[in-house]
């Protein structure tokens, strides 16, 4: 007798479980897919490169959102010192801001906030190895030459600018002025962490918590008067450029993604795994110490960070999954306009600077390679043969992507036959009446598509690869509908 099962896909990549315990709809190879918190797999979104590339040689050394306006920091061509530059995107060409050469030759770090008491006071802050700098919203730039050399991260905290030192400094400057860094006269002062520092994250309930090698630590207060610097974790650390905060703090640890959850009851915070089932990641591919850049995406909730290998694990609440781009990721920020949309940069080793998603359907031109395997599912009966028949698979999004599916039975048994590669070439991209807007949808098409797929074969269990190579607008695979025969037990 026929039967269907339906299944929801979601959960993202799981290397921990064992393959019979899977959920089916769990992933086991996922390359340039995302989980979104409504469920299934989505394939990314691309990007688009903004202006040529910045003036200077090596790497970009930052990259950053500010009033509006996007800036970027390069080294110099022939000398030991980097600039700041602003994007003029009516001319597509890079301006020097301040004066040339001003930066240190370092990887720059960067927190915008407004230290004094009127709207005017926003500004941007940076950091990169030598003197902190101010950029206000008219365009001043200011070094601020009091502050001590050397710093490489930044934050602001309680009306404090905050600079982090690898030494294992912390120093802040006077309460509502960022150019203030005399402790005789007040306000400013330092702090000594006891281990090498590694980022400067803001916490829940107005903490800062201050990244190290090997411990996490927690500064609580609002000045020098009653600053108190406690160990929140004790025995692991966060790598440097790994730290984010997404309603709780994110950085890679010894074992990989790591967060901190508020405990209510005493105000203090525990260590959180969300990135367990990735783990081998980074204990055996050696993914830990290959950081090299991160950044939130708060439209989609999710917490991305970057590997000096080309590859990229995007994790939101709904699972984590992998990207690699054709292109190697140097520095990132996430930013606001004006309007409120999010602005999500990266910056490559060729000085080149990218906008993430916006509808961008390519990289940058080149066609986005996606892979996904699925986990196998026995259908709740691992010992009973069936023969599997037809699928029908759930895709929604406007996309006219060629997607390949190749079934597998038997938990990839090499003496189990394969069905031959099926696939589904659409175009879908329906909305709803008074809620898509006009021009954003196909009149006359539904919201959600089913594909049939043939995989005329037999087993105790099944599962599926897809793959998909296109410049195209991303779709999402929701589930599958199965129609299979049961038929014997399994022998011995």
């Amino acid at each position: 007798m026929s039967q269907s099962a339906y299944i929801l896909l979601g959960g993202g990549i799981d290397l921990v479980t064992p393959p019979e315990q899977l959920p089916p709809g769990a992933a086991l190879y996922c390359v340039n897919y995302e989980c979104p918190v409504t469920g299934g797999y989505r394939r990314i979104d691309g990007y688009t490169q903004q202006g040529p590339a910045v003036p200077g040689e090596g790497s970009l050394l930052g990259v950053v959102t500010f009033n509006d306006a996007i800036y970027a920091v390069r080294k110099d061509t022939g000398a030991d010192t980097a600039t700041l530059y602003r994007l003029d995107t009516a001319a597509n060409a890079w301006d020097v801001v301040g004066t040339a050469g001003a930066l240190h030759n370092g990887r720059h770090e960067f927190v915008e906030g407004n230290l004094y008491a009127t709207e005017s006071g926003r500004a941007l802050y940076g950091v990169g190895g030598g003197k902190p700098f101010e950029l206000k919203t008219d365009g001043t730039f200011t070094s601020l030459t009091a502050a001590m050399a050397g710093a490489k991260y930044i934050a602001l905290h309680s009306e404090h600018l905050m600079l982090g030192f690898p030494a294992g400094s912390l120093q802040h400057s006077g309460i509502g002025d960022p150019a203030a860094w005399d402790a005789s006269t007040g306000g400013a002062g330092e702090i000594g962490v006891g281990q090498t520092l590694t980022g400067l994250v803001p916490g829940t309930g107005g903490v800062l918590h201050i990244l190290c090698r090997d411990s996490i630590k927690t500064l609580y207060g609002t000045s020098s008067a009653d600053f108190q610097l406690k160990t929140t974790v004790p025995n692991s650390g966060a790598r440097p450029y790994s730290g984010q905060s997404l309603m709780q703090p994110y950085f890679i640890a010894e074992r990989g993604i790591t967060s901190l959850d508020a405990v209510q009851q005493f105000g203090d915070f525990r260590p959180m795994q969300p990135g367990r089932k990735v783990e081998t990641l980074f204990t055996q591919d050696g993914l830990t110490n290959r950081v090299v850049a991160s950044a939130i995406s708060k439209s989609k909730a999710q917490y991305r960070v970057w590997f000096d290998n080309g590859t990229g694990i995007y994790m939101s609440p709904a699972g984590i999954t992998t990207v690699r781009y054709p292109l190697q990721v140097a520095v990132a920020h996430t930013g606001e306009l004006a309007t409120g949309a999010e602005q999500l940069l990266i910056g490559d080793d060729a000085g080149n600077v990218y906008r993430l998603g916006n509808g961008a359907t390519s990289f940058n031109g080149e066609p986005i390679p996606a892979f996904l395997t699925l986990a196998f599912t026995d259908l709740k009966q691992p010992s009973v043969r069936k023969r599997f028949r037809r699928v029908f698979w759930d895709i929604r999004s406007g996309t006219d992507a060629e997607i390949s599916i190749q079934a597998d039975y038997d938990y990839g048994r090499t003496e189990t036959g394969k069905p031959r590669r099926e696939f589904i070439d659409f175009m879908l991209g329906g909305g709803l009446w008074d809620v898509a807007k006009w021009g954003d949808f196909n009149w006359s098409v539904p919201s959600l598509g089913q594909e049939s797929v043939n995989v005329a074969g037999t087993g105790t269990s099944i599962n599926f690869a897809i793959y998909s190579n296109s410049i195209s607008a991303p779709h999402e695979l929701l589930g599958y509908d199965l129609h299979f025969d049961v038929r014997r037990q399994r022998r011995g």
